[in-house]
């Protein structure tokens, strides 16, 4: 195993496996996203500082790897669900030869405000299959040439969908604010959501958005 210690924002520790590990933070201070000036600002693949700390604080404490920088042999999927009151929620499709895995986690607090500690954990193991319809998913909504914010429907309370990929050395995240049910990019969260084992988290509210 080897590993390497990176300063600043983006300090992560590496370790590589036949089927690697991913950069994991360490400590709170890490930024998960690259950094633009305002919300306005047309930047791919960045969010403002504002939201970079709050969707930061929230993958650090589900213990999710960083990203953005990452560059090796992986496909990877994450979605990343805020909702204002409910539980934050993280679901991550790996694939790396021939292996393909799920983890799926789950925090105690809420996504408006403080994540809590992890209350669900788990790692399954999936097949090709499950991948080629999350790519089915991603073609249908044009994901790779979708803009990374659309704030014109933004609201006070709702949801965050932050949906992440890497893959053939290019990384993309989209983000939308309570996405309306039946539109493709909500169809790629939903999705990975459905193939993951967390129950529960989509229960006692209408919408299962807030």
């Amino acid at each position: 195993m080897t590993s390497s210690c990176k300063t600043g924002a983006d300090k992560t520790i590496n370790s590589n496996y036949k089927f690697d590990t991913l950069p994991l933070p360490i400590d709170s201070a890490t930024f998960y996203f690259k950094t633009k000036p305002n919300w306005q600002d047309t930047t791919v693949n960045a969010v403002d500082s504002f939201r970079n700390s709050w969707y930061s604080k929230m993958l650090f404490a589900m213990k999710e790897p960083v990203l953005k920088n990452y560059n090796g042999e992986k496909e990877v999927y994450r979605f990343t669900w805020l909702r204002t009151f409910n539980h934050p929620v993280s679901v991550r499709l790996e694939s790396q030869n021939d292996i393909v895995k799920l983890f799926s986690k789950v925090c105690d607090g809420a996504g408006g405000y403080e994540p809590g500690k992890i209350i669900f954990d788990t790692t399954i193991n999936l097949t090709q299959k499950q991948v080629d319809t999350t790519n089915l998913k991603l073609d249908n909504a044009g994901f790779w040439t979708l803009q990374t914010e659309s704030r014109d429907t933004n609201g006070l309370d709702g949801s965050e969908w932050i949906i992440e990929v890497y893959k053939n050395g290019n990384y993309h995240m989209v983000v939308r604010w309570t996405p309306e049910k039946g539109t493709n990019f909500r169809a790629i969260g939903e999705y990975l959501f459905s193939i993951s084992q967390i129950r529960n988290e989509m229960t006692g509210r209408d919408q299962g958005d807030y």
